[in-house]
């Protein structure tokens, strides 16, 4: 037996050593009663799908199977995004949104049965103004095409089958299929869109923790986004009997497409015009997961689905669909296979004061005694950091009340990976909170700057500390942190995902030519220092060449995994946003299976298959750990020297500093 702190009634109580054993899997779900939450369903089928290209080809499998009804709630919709992708690098690549959809509402798939679509998309400040209409390119308020309207300005030019460029063809696409979808055009489809309720959010972010300043809260308050991804066939079809759904982190918008392999250069991920990434070579390596559910948790996406629809604007029709949380359709579970997988459907949704996601993170975490895995797009929730200390100090604390020796604490094992924030905005809040966790030099300058406004402060002790220094003192003194984390058995490390360019050789062959060049004339003095101006050159030649060799993963991904014995997923980044503004739905599950599958196809991803943490046993994880350490700091080493990586996995590191805050 061990003990741990029981979060409901603050007491520390014994429990078995086990936490996967099924009579303990139920502490890991929030109790109906608090917080609005769904009612646990015993009855599903899960699969989770890795990245776009696995989880988009399942999806465009079930579209055209389609029987009566496809229902999509999404953040951003692309009609040019090709689904499925074949050995073509020049768009379209295979099935895109537009037709796949135009396709499955006429019957092409059914016997020419039509099947009713209903699309909701999230068309808000920041989508259709800020980020240049990314999340649905090609909408418009215009009642023109971009083909009409290049005929208009050039109609002595213009001659039907004139070959356009492709950048033209993908735009041309999407407006003209907008045009149609929102002009009722595509018989058997409906479009919505929506934007968060700013008042409901306004209501919601007063019972946050946590200071935020002036520009934060204005910046959560007047730009709330509606983050959901989810996809709903046949709910109401035979009962429930074909019924599947998809609750996801991927978005819907080409950007997100790709494979496993991570390529540096994937030309079927696309060209920097198919996207909003301007990069190059061309759309940059995403990260991310989509959970796959047939079963009775089906019953919480539909209701979703039904209320968010019915609170929209746009065409089709209201829709009056029940759901009784006591009584799903039979047929839900009727045709389910082998083992069956307990989920539950958790939300944040102002409008209806859900903030569910965020009680499941507190929950679920109070029960991690091995490892907790997040993969996150932001990492910016610093109150999760620190109440998961409080959590981990008291179970320290009855391990000592039942005299136990704390050399023999078990140790848990925090394991974030986590991108470079995506704005320098970003940067103070993810420092705050890998700050806490140990692992504050990390962003080595943010830190510094911190460091030495407080010890200005400390010694002239005149004014006020800025909010960024308030902030990071709140946490704590680095060397308290690592000592309490010490004390409370709680170890910490953190990651990025790169990818490194095999092919180097090839496209590096002028810059290698030069650099070799270059180092052939270069001159070292008697110490071995450069001191020509040719060996200046050629040391800056060689790090941007080496550099170049590299490109970050983005991590858009939204996964939490635990002990195998839980895990979730969706579209819900760690941050204060996600828990208390935008709408957000996330899938949890206690399936042992899954969790355990889950950690080793992600660990096995990100480590060449070298480190999947084996059974997953205290002692298998701690050695895994421990490798992952020497893993990441001998990946920043290849890095330095311009060599391949092994898997993925490299040091978290960000140089930059702000003293503007958004969360």
């Amino acid at each position: 037996m061990t003990i741990i702190t029981d979060t409901h009634n603050k007491s520390v109580v014994p429990i078995a050593q086990d936490t996967r054993k099924a009579t303990f899997s139920s502490q890991w779900f929030l109790e109906k009663a608090e917080d609005r939450a769904a009612p646990v369903r015993h009855n599903n089928n899960l699969h989770v799908y890795i990245c776009g290209e696995e989880a988009f080809s399942q999806i465009a499998d079930d579209l055209k199977k389609a029987k009566s009804s496809v229902e999509i709630i999404c953040w951003g919709f692309d009609p040019a995004m090709e689904l499925t992708r074949k050995e073509r690098y020049t768009w379209p690549r295979g099935d895109t949104w537009g037709d796949l959809l135009r396709d499955v509402a006429a019957g092409k798939y059914n016997d020419g049965k039509p099947v009713q679509v209903r699309l909701l998309s999230w068309c808000g400040f920041i989508g259709s103004t800020l980020l240049g209409a990314h999340n649905m390119p090609g909408y418009s308020h215009d009642s023109k095409t971009t083909a009409q309207r290049a005929r208009s300005l050039n109609s002595d030019d213009w001659t039907e089958g004139v070959a356009v460029t492709r950048p033209d063809q993908r735009k041309d696409f999407n407006a003209t299929w907008y045009q149609d979808a929102f002009h009722g055009r595509i018989e058997h489809l409906a479009i919505r869109t929506r934007n968060n309720d700013r008042s409901a959010v306004n209501e919601s972010l007063k019972d946050e923790a946590g200071k935020r300043g002036k520009v934060e809260n204005l910046g959560l308050k007047v730009v709330p986004t509606d983050h959901q991804k989810t996809i709903l066939i046949d709910y109401e079809y035979e009962n429930g009997m074909c019924a599947v759904g998809y609750v996801m982190g991927l978005n819907s918008v080409t950007d997100y497409w790709d494979t496993q392999e991570h390529k540096f250069s994937d030309p079927k991920r696309g060209e920097a015009w198919e996207g909003a990434n301007d990069q190059q070579p061309g759309l940059k390596p995403y990260q991310d997961y989509a959970c796959r559910i047939q079963g009775e948790a089906l019953v919480e996406v539909s209701r979703n689905f039904n209320d968010a629809w019915n609170r929209a604007s746009g065409g089709g029709a209201q829709l009056t669909r029940q759901h009784d949380p006591a009584s799903p359709p039979a047929g839900l579970a009727r045709t389910l296979t082998g083992t069956r997988h307990s989920a539950q459907i958790v939300r944040t949704q102002p409008t209806e004061k859900e903030k569910t996601i965020a009680r499941l993170y507190r929950q679920a975490s109070s029960f991690a005694r091995r490892y907790i895995y997040v993969e996150n797009q932001y990492f910016q929730h610093t109150e999760w950091a620190e109440h998961l200390k409080a959590l981990r100090a008291e179970y320290a604390e009855g391990w000592r009340a039942c005299a136990r020796h704390p050399s023999k604490l078990p140790k848990l094992h925090v394991m974030a990976v986590i991108p470079t924030p995506e704005k320098g905005f970003m940067v103070p809040r993810t420092h705050d909170t890998v700050r806490a966790l140990g692992h504050g030099t990390s962003m080595r300058n943010q830190d510094k700057m911190v460091e030495d406004e407080l010890k200005r402060h400390r010694q002239n002790g005149q004014g006020d500390l800025s909010p960024i220094a308030q902030s990071a003192a709140a946490v704590g003194d680095k060397d308290v942190i690592a000592k309490d984390l010490e004390g409370m058995g709680l170890r910490a490390l953190m990651g990025s995902l790169w990818t490194f360019n095999d092919a180097y050789l090839t496209t590096q062959r002028e810059e290698l030519q030069c650099l070799k060049e270059w180092e052939s004339t270069a001159t070292d003095n008697s110490q071995g220092e450069d001191v020509s101006l040719s060996s200046q050159r050629t040391k800056a030649l060689r790090e941007k060449i080496f550099k170049a060799r590299y490109r970050e993963i983005y991590i858009h991904s939204k996964l939490m995994l635990i002990d195998d014995g839980f895990f979730m997923l969706g579209s819900a980044n760690l941050n204060v946003r996600s828990m208390a503004v935008d709408s957000e739905i996330n899938v949890a599950s206690d399936s042992v299976e899954k969790s355990t599958d889950l950690r080793k196809r992600v660990w096995g991803i990100h480590t060449a298959g070298t480190q999947d943490g084996g059974d997953g046993s205290p002692a298998k994880i701690e050695d895994t750990f421990r490798k992952w350490e020497k893993l990441l700091q001998a990946n920043a080493r290849a890095k330095d020297l311009g060599n391949a990586l092994t898997g993925f996995l490299v040091p978290f590191e960000d140089d930059r500093t702000s003293r503007i805050r958004m969360g």
